[in-house]
């Protein structure tokens, strides 16, 4: 039987990877339905491009937000779109700098006969060369081989970089945290997600490239762009309240000891500028963690 699929992209400022993911979308082997593309207010010529596009394909369609609301915000939203606007069975999501390979769905959807109750199947991510991408590699469960021999590894979480949801899903657990803005919205949703008793799966031979200028992770210690060393507020933040919500006390105290005393000592001994704004951005996302309760939205049953 043949699944719909729709497909949320979240874009920023970044129209030339938005033009090489969307033609990467519609070049798929399987095809899809609608593609939400939920634009965060870019300044660029994003949303000229977008309206030009929907009237050449009508499978696109443009969400233009008034505001950024960040990456969380964007995939809150175009969830939403999914469940109410949309009769399609699954959703895949991505960010504007996702290129799946021609098959990347095909190999998802092909997984669906043989795990029918699954919480998210994610592709397998990697750079530009061919090498594991470092920011979006899932943590595996103890069980992960379980049923490796068919190409899927079960994992704890995993990233927004090519991952897909059925309706049922999303309609259970609800949507994103969109006031996380960045980082960590992904981890808290996969893992709010499994611990509802879905499994969630990496499917090895689905293959998405993230074109991320580095091929690094997020490192407060060892970050190169400056412009970057404040967003890791929300990175602490966001860490502390999934941590509250979804990992037991003792792996919480264990965090808090390494972002209260650990890591800043690590940026006073290692980081090579900007070592207060390190320690600030740090230490303040970790405490603002504590006072940090966000509304998890929930659909009426």
């Amino acid at each position: 039987m043949h699944k719909k699929i729709d497909v949320v992209i979240v874009t920023y400022n970044r129209l030339e990877l938005l033009k090489k993911c969307l033609r990467a979308i519609l070049m798929q082997s399987y095809p899809v339905e609608n593609i939400f593309v939920i634009d965060n207010n870019s300044s660029d010529n994003t949303l000229l491009f977008l309206s030009k596009k929907a009237k050449e394909n009508s499978k696109i369609i443009p969400v233009h937000l008034v505001q950024n609301i960040g990456g969380a915000g964007g995939f809150y939203t175009g969830l939403k779109y999914f469940i109410e606007k949309s009769k399609s069975d699954f959703v895949w999501i991505m960010d504007d700098d996702t290129i799946p390979t021609i098959n990347a769905l095909e190999k998802l959807i092909s997984k669906t006969s043989i795990v029918q109750n699954f919480g998210f199947l994610s592709s397998n991510v990697k750079w530009h060369n061919q090498e594991p991408a470092v920011m979006n590699i899932p943590a595996p469960t103890n069980s992960w081989n379980e049923k490796a021999e068919k190409g899927i590894i079960e994992v704890e979480y995993a990233s927004f970089v090519s991952i897909l949801f059925s309706r049922k899903v999303i309609l259970k657990v609800g949507l994103p945290i969109k006031e996380y803005f960045i980082w960590g919205d992904d981890i808290e949703y996969t893992k709010r997600i499994t611990e509802c008793g879905f499994k969630g799966y990496m499917v090895t031979d689905s293959i998405s490239i993230h074109e991320i200028k580095q091929n690094i992770g997020t490192n407060i210690v060892s970050e190169k762009n400056s412009g970057r060393i404040e967003r890791y507020y929300y990175a602490r933040r966001n860490t502390v309240c999934t941590m509250k919500m979804r990992y037991s006390k003792k792996e919480l105290i264990k965090w808090t000891i390494y972002s209260m005393l650990i890591e800043p000592a690590r940026i006073i001994r290692y980081s090579k500028d900007k070592k207060i704004l390190r320690l600030r951005s740090s230490l303040k996302g970790t405490i603002s963690g504590f006072f940090f309760h966000p509304y998890i939205y929930k659909f009426n049953k």
